[in-house]
């Protein structure tokens, strides 16, 4: 290798430090390359987890496949339906390293699928870091070598310290987009809160938007009686119902937010005309 790895480490925690939540896919893919040069591999690639729905999620790979298949089966890969490479991956504490063999059949047809494995390559080898975040499997970090290869100790310990960069920068950018999403919602109901609805109106008056522009203004009767009578718990129930009741109604075209307490307002995606016009709040082109 023309660097030491303690060098390459250095760099991509140089490269990594500094990104963002807008930044991520194409920072991890600046890294993903020049970790193929440097372990002399054909493709690299990074997933999360999400355990809510107990998938893997490709979020990053390099070379950019030419062709992707639709679906794409390394898109969105679930764990109860994988193979067992894939399924590994949901609670893996250390590296998996492939080489070929027959019990790899499966999930070597997987990525033959995907990503066009060439002609004559009877089978790939791969290296797999976990992605930690205290006790939890957030991610993968892998390595693909289109026939066979042996990795080194010094080799899986960066790749170790590497994935470890990853998992920082992932749990930094979930952070993030949560704070964001906190700025700009109603805690109780999830819905835009009363900064969201100005930036909202704010870019609708911009000179040059098209108008007219409509707002909906409204508040819910007897939500004290509720609050006074069956407690807030109830109270939160009652107006968490109601907003998904707006979103549901909406379909989801229109801006809603919470300004607090019982008062809500609908703010029309696009130009709104009076009644009886043929583009209504109800009815978006």
């Amino acid at each position: 290798m023309a660097r030491s790895l303690e060098v390459v480490v250095t760099e991509v925690a140089t490269r990594l430090i500094g990104a963002t939540a807008a930044t991520q896919p194409r920072a991890a893919q600046e890294v993903l390359a020049e970790l193929v040069d440097v372990f002399d591999v054909d493709v690299s690639f990074l997933r999360h987890n999400d355990h809510a729905i107990r998938a893997t999620k490709l979020i990053a790979e390099w070379p950019a496949r030419p062709v992707i298949p639709d679906p794409d089966p390394l898109g969105i890969v679930f764990f109860a339906d994988a193979d067992p490479i894939f399924a590994a991956a949901e609670y893996s504490k250390e590296p998996m390293i492939l080489r070929p063999d027959p019990d790899s059949d499966d999930y070597q047809r997987r990525v033959e699928d995907a990503a066009g494995v060439p002609a004559g390559i009877p089978a790939i080898s791969m290296a797999s870091v976990p992605l930690i975040s205290g006790e939890v499997t957030t991610g993968a970090l892998g390595f693909v070598k289109f026939g066979d290869k042996a990795w080194l100790p010094e080799e899986i310990n960066a790749l170790k310290t590497i994935a470890s960069l990853f998992a920082q920068l992932q749990a930094r950018v979930v952070a993030e987009e949560k704070l964001r999403f906190m700025a700009e919602h109603d805690d109780v109901t999830g819905l835009h809160n009363r900064r969201s609805l100005l930036a909202h109106l704010d870019e609708r008056l911009a000179p040059g938007r098209p108008g007219p522009v409509a707002t909906l203004f409204f508040d819910l009767d007897r939500l004290k009686a509720i609050n006074d009578y069956l407690g807030h718990t109830a109270g939160d129930q009652f107006i968490r119902v109601m907003s998904q009741r707006l979103l549901a109604g909406t379909e989801g075209k229109h801006l809603i937010a919470r300004l607090g307490g019982d008062e809500y307002v609908v703010g029309a995606a696009g130009p709104t005309h009076p009644p009886g016009s043929r583009n209504r709040l109800g009815a978006s082109r």
